[in-house]
């Protein structure tokens, strides 16, 4: 039953990244979750809305603590690379076009859901956090750290988009290399 549930959430996740949250419906999930149709509202009560929240725990999961792992003991330009080459490897990689599925929740939230834009919200911050720590550590001031963490996850995410227009990864490497000139002292 469990299993079932996190086939569902996984596959959301990619469809999500793949053609949007609003482009996604159950029925879809459950055929490419390879499960019935009659188990979504048993495994998630309270619709999309719910399976939505689940797919940002998910990512926010994977995503937040390996960010944490690689500024702790990085310099800010190491991280950033580490960061970037993670998103390259994830979001691009597999069968599904280059995205972020806690962006294509904020993008496809409907404005009567605030719950789930004020979670992509808290995500996005939360990402932000290491690296602006990780800058500190690194003798930033706190509002140039504070725009170079934005920065950093502007970049990223609207490398992604660039990505997919483009067909290819390129973007992710310009961002990088723009971002590592402007790390440098």
């Amino acid at each position: 039953m469990r299993d079932t549930r996190m086939r569902m959430i996984r596959q959301a996740a990619l469809l999500f990244r793949g053609q949007g949250y609003a482009a996604t419906g159950f029925r879809e999930i459950v055929e490419k979750a390879d499960t019935r149709r009659g188990v979504i509202y048993h495994h998630f009560p309270r619709g999309k809305t719910e399976l939505a929240e689940e797919v940002l725990k998910l990512i926010d999961g994977t995503v937040g603590p390996a960010i944490e792992m690689v500024c702790a003991n990085q310099d800010p330009t190491s991280a950033m690379r580490a960061i970037l080459a993670g998103a390259k490897m994830v979001m691009t990689g597999g069968e599904h076009p280059p995205g972020c599925p806690v962006a294509a929740v904020a993008l496809g939230a409907l404005p009567d859901d605030p719950a789930l834009l004020t979670a992509a919200r808290d995500i996005f911050r939360g990402w932000q956090a290491p690296f602006r720590e990780c800058l500190h550590r690194n003798g930033f001031d706190d509002p140039t750290a504070t725009d170079l963490a934005t920065l950093l996850l502007a970049g990223m995410e609207g490398a992604l988009i660039l990505c997919r227009t483009e067909g290819s990864t390129d973007p992710l490497d310009r961002v990088a290399a723009a971002l590592e000139r402007a790390l440098r002292p």
